[in-house]
């Protein structure tokens, strides 16, 4: 019934169209197909019937909104015909997007035909359209490309290219706005990072990602991707605590739980971590019963590994021979089932393999450039040829009109010459006259000319002595001014140092065994936020900076002593130094604990009388 209705609402909206309203219509459906591909599928379904009357710009644009409305359907495709068509279209008459989109659908296709170097290679094309720095660039397109480009690597164990393209699919879907899908691809990356053995990069990126996804307030994405960490915690005796706070977690606000409080089928992995994490707790019972809870109907040998693999480790602390025997055999059959080992020389031929088709086009292209730069070469040879040949000849006429100026020349030289002897002689004449009126001049310029000499030696004498006055000055004003802040912020150190709070605190300071309680911190928060209220503000406005932190950042501004410190925060001395150090890394982008008090005096002026002389 609603195919029925879009193919008569399609076919309404064609008749009443005229070539150029077929743009508004397929805009539409390109619109719309963003939430609801599976429509967009049928609208464009409702025309097909009208595309052969289009022009071909149209009809090329239709074949593209299909195969992207098919990809986003998750429609597999089956040939590569249509789409290599509408790519070799767009490569001459399309806009950077359109081009991208192009080469991008194409990757797709191949993907789901199974060839993967054709895949990459496709995916790299597109990447290669983008025109990063214009304002409308498709950049959730190209985080796309990059993150298909990511799965195909790590299906075939390419993880340092996962990783790289993992990272750029992350940032173009954080400069699309797609913030969902920029986390994600984190969490990629860390999956990579894992099959590496790189778990401390792993956990940090994974940690990263729960964080963005509780700010964009995903919380079941985050809790999903809490399973990796999972992963990494029940492994580690050390972490253990955190694995437990997030079994915890799941439990309490996870949605795929059932009436029942049991997982679907396809989260039951849940189950093996929580068992993990009662075997490391010698809880064996605990351990098998939520092992076993890991199976589910039909599956495969392969999704039952983790399940054999946790019973036989339980049965073999609890020295069970038989149930030994019994799940060594069943693991074994997982194992042989399992396809995560492959061969490091087909890794490689596989990698080569992908360089070689890059490079094998960028020669073809490369080739096509020389030959175009050698046709131009020619083209520039023969027009400079033609232009040596018309300078030449006007070359020769310039000199023929060179030799005709110079014998004119000559003619009017001689007669220059003879006038030139008539002047002379009245220029004799002259001089005697000018010499007499010019005697009477400079006696009179002379007397002038020495008095301003002596006005103009003592006005800048006067001047250099004014200057230099000046100087002195200002040097004193800004000693005095600068003294001036000093006192200031020695007296503003010293009336904190008094005040009932501090000086209880330095009296604890002596007693080795002393303790701060709550009111104490509530008075010393209240007067150094009175002193010195730019110090609180910076820790409060730092989202990583802790209670914790915030206090022992305050007794390090008071020159509380680090055995202190530890004793009243409950804290190993080793902790409180790795604490300051995060401080100086937060504060002041310095990684030494120990500049961390410097570095506080300095920026807000907390001038102790032993420091201000």
């Amino acid at each position: 019934m609603i195919r029925c209705l879009y193919i008569i609402i399609g076919v309404a909206l064609m008749m009443g169209c005229t070539d150029g309203r077929y743009d508004a219509v397929l805009s539409q459906i390109d619109t719309l197909m963003e939430a609801h591909p599976d429509s967009a599928l049928l609208r464009l379904d409702s025309i097909r019937s009208l595309k052969e009357s289009w022009p071909k710009r149209l009809r090329m644009r239709y074949d593209l909104l299909e195969a992207k409305a098919q990809n986003k359907a998750f429609v597999d495709f089956t040939s590569d015909s249509i789409a290599k068509e509408f790519t070799k279209y767009y490569d001459s008459h399309g806009t950077a997007n359109e081009r991208m989109m192009a080469h991008y659908l194409l990757g797709c296709v191949y993907r789901d035909l199974g060839e993967a170097p054709h895949a990459v290679d496709c995916y790299l094309d597109a990447i290669s359209q983008a025109d990063t720095t214009v304002k409308d660039c498709d950049f959730y397109t190209l985080s796309c490309a990059y993150a298909q480009m990511a799965d195909i690597y790590y299906k075939q164990l390419l993880l340092t290219n996962s990783i790289e393209a993992n990272k750029k699919a992350s940032i173009y879907a954080f400069r699309s706005n797609q913030p969902k899908f920029a986390i994600t691809n984190l969490v990629g990356m860390a999956s990579s990072y894992i099959l590496l053995n790189k778990r401390d990069s792993a956990e940090l990126i994974l940690k990263k990602a729960n964080g963005l996804y509780l700010r964009y307030g995903l919380l079941q994405n985050a809790l999903q991707s809490s399973n990796s960490l999972l992963y990494l915690y029940v492994d580690n005796p050390s972490k253990l605590k955190e694995a437990k706070e997030l079994i915890d977690k799941y439990e309490e606000l996870s949605t795929h739980f059932d009436r029942s409080l049991e997982l679907r089928g396809d989260k039951r992995q849940f189950y093996y971590y929580k068992g993990k994490y009662f075997e490391e707790n010698n809880q064996f019972d605990s351990a098998e019963y939520y092992y076993r809870k890991v199976y589910r109907p039909n599956m495969s040998f392969v999704d039952m590994d983790p399940m054999y693999r946790g019973l036989l480790s339980v049965f073999t602390k609890r020295d069970m021979s038989d149930s030994i025997a019994k799940y060594s055999r069943l693991l074994t059959m997982a194992c042989d089932s399992s396809i995560a080992q492959k061969d490091q020389a087909l890794t490689a031929q596989m990698a080569a393999s992908y360089n070689y088709n890059r490079y094998q086009k960028d020669s073809l292209k490369n080739e096509r450039i020389a030959n175009r730069a050698q046709l131009i070469l020619t083209l520039v040879i023969f027009i400079v040829v033609f232009a040596v040949a018309i300078v030449y000849s006007k070359w020769r006429n310039h000199l023929k009109k060179q030799e005709k100026l110079r014998t004119e020349y000559d003619s009017a030289t001689k007669a220059l010459e003879n006038n030139l002897q008539t002047l002379q002689m009245l220029d004799v004449s002259y001089q005697e006259v000018i010499a007499v009126i010019k005697e009477e001049l400079d006696k009179t310029r002379n007397e002038s000319h020495t008095r301003l000499e002596a006005l103009t030696a003592e006005y800048e004498q006067n001047k250099t002595e004014l200057e230099e006055e000046n100087k002195r000055l200002s040097e004193s004003i800004k000693r005095l001014e600068q003294q001036k802040t000093i006192s200031d912020y020695l007296k503003r150190t010293s009336e904190l140092m008094n005040t009932e709070a501090v000086k209880h605190v330095k009296d604890l300071e002596q007693k080795p065994l002393s303790h701060l309680k709550e009111k104490d911190w509530d008075m010393l928060y209240t007067e150094i936020a009175k002193y010195f209220p730019n110090i609180l503000q910076d820790l409060n406005s730092s989202p990583k900076i802790t209670k914790q932190k915030t206090r022992v950042c305050l007794l390090v501004s008071l020159r509380i002593q680090d055995n202190c410190i530890a004793n009243w925060l409950d804290l190993k001395p080793n902790r409180v130094s790795n604490i300051k150090s995060e401080l100086n890394q937060e504060l002041f982008n310095e990684t030494s604990a120990r500049t961390l008090y410097n570095n506080l005096r300095r920026k807000y002026n907390i001038i102790y009388s032993t420091e201000s002389r």
